[in-house]
């Protein structure tokens, strides 16, 4: 078949890329959090977020309405998402009884974090048969090129310093050896894009999906400069290789990695050495934080005080140590703590904010995709399954040092919607396998 008319894909439905666009338009404004994150930053964004969170708890509560009362029944997917909407309300409990805040203006703060909810709706239609697993992952793999376009664009063309009044709030952050005022844009959905790409050239050797997972993770290193998100994802990406792949096979790939990261890092040197060198200095600092060292780094020497003054604060005030102190806001934090940004000091600032028995329940969401790989037999090498679990390992990894999932669940809903698909269609798989096997011993009988 001459190229000019081989298919990028295959259309599964009527109208396919028309759903994969309404389903991107949909995860982009409902079931991400790409512009969320703006909410600190920008007012318009976040009149627009109170103003269509009645439709997003009218919308919940009509499916969960249909679900429970008429269908009598809730799916894991459901449960996990039901049982996150708790976290807000815990949250907002905690804050009203240290701090004295109001909880309807500590669940008004927390408004942001319902939007999970229409997750659900997307697994229903996935279910329903409206829109497909594949339109599901082809959506979600244009909102990660759409995401690597607007954070590139606004990365090299707005300052950051332009923001400088939402720091600590989760878009800008500062860091002298990165140059100052910085970026914090999520990489949750460029991580789905990079796993995914990491995954197709090792499973099948597509070497196109390498090169763009090179750019995804070139993005990272030279333009968003999240030395931990780098670590957290490349760490289990790599693990990953060694369940999946033989010994030959590992070297063959990492050879072929090592090389073109080498040509990347030669031709950034061409341009310009500084970049290199730049870069290089970055990630000794972090290398010297891991073991303990001063840095002489501000960014990463701040990070110990703040651990510090968790440590002081729970010291004092042992009995917080088992429900948190909720997420009131920075200046409440920085009264009574110090200056301390939860989203900096990963697991600590989860502790901190949701307490043991928040952590426990918040982890023991991971227990379910690990009992899924071990359930899923048949699909065990398909490649949008592994890059469902691949998807909720890294997740885990990230939580360590940002924490994101301790403040909301969209990050991790993507690969656990991939992870419960694969569970019921391995379900019914077997089902049908069997009921074949009766059916052929019947007619041999």
């Amino acid at each position: 078949m001459n190229f000019a008319y081989k298919p990028l894909y295959t259309r599964d439905q009527p109208f396919f890329e028309a759903r994969i666009i309404g389903l991107f338009f949909f995860s982009l404004f409902f079931t991400s959090n790409i512009l969320l994150q703006f909410n600190s930053a920008s007012k318009v964004v976040g009149i627009l977020v109170v103003m269509v969170l009645p439709f997003i708890l009218i919308s919940a509560g009509i499916y969960y309405y249909y679900k429970i009362f008429q269908l009598k029944q809730l799916n894991p997917i459901d449960l996990i998402i039901f049982l996150s909407l708790i976290l807000p309300l815990y949250n907002a409990i905690t804050v009203h009884l240290i701090f004295d805040v109001k909880i309807l203006k500590a669940l008004f703060n927390l408004s942001s974090r319902f939007y999970v909810v229409m997750c659900s709706l997307i697994y229903y239609a996935i279910r329903s048969q409206k829109i497909t697993l594949k339109q599901f992952v082809y959506a979600n793999l244009l909102l990660c090129w759409f995401c690597f376009a607007l954070y590139t664009f606004v990365s090299l063309t707005i300052p950051p310093a332009t923001f400088m009044n939402s720091l600590g709030d989760g878009l800008v952050g500062f860091n002298p050896s990165k140059g100052g005022y910085i970026y914090r844009f999520s990489s949750s959905v460029l991580v789905f894009g990079m796993i995914y790409y990491f995954l197709d050239y090792m499973m099948k050797s597509n070497f196109k999906s390498l090169l763009l997972w090179m750019i995804l993770m070139a993005y990272q290193v030279f333009v968003d400069k999240g030395r931990t998100e780098l670590v957290s994802e490349i760490v289990p990406m790599f693990l990953f290789m060694f369940l999946i792949l033989k010994w030959h096979e590992i070297a063959k790939k990492l050879f072929v990695i090592f090389t073109l990261t080498a040509i990347v890092i030669l031709i950034a040197y061409l341009i310009d050495p500084k970049i290199v060198e730049f870069t290089a200095d970055m990630y000794w600092m972090f290398i010297k934080f891991f073991m303990g060292q001063k840095t002489g780094e501000g960014s990463a020497d701040l990070r110990w005080t703040e651990m510090a003054a968790v440590y002081d604060y729970l010291v004092q005030h042992p009995e917080y140590i088992f429900f948190g102190i909720g997420c009131p806001k920075k200046e409440i934090i920085q009264a009574n703590i110090g200056t301390v940004i939860l989203g900096d000091i990963g697991v600590v600032g989860g502790l901190l904010s949701q307490g043991i028995v928040g952590l426990i329940f918040i982890y023991s969401v991971f227990l379910y995709p690990i009992y899924v790989w071990r359930v899923v037999k048949h699909y065990r090498n398909d490649l949008i399954f592994n890059a469902g679990i691949l998807g909720c390992g890294t997740v885990f990894i990230q939580s360590l040092f940002n924490g994101n999932i301790f403040y909301s669940f969209l990050g991790i809903m993507v690969p656990l919607i991939i992870v419960e698909y694969y569970r019921v269609k391995e379900k019914f798989y077997w089902r049908e396998l069997k009921s074949k096997q009766q059916n052929q011993s019947e007619k041999e009988l």
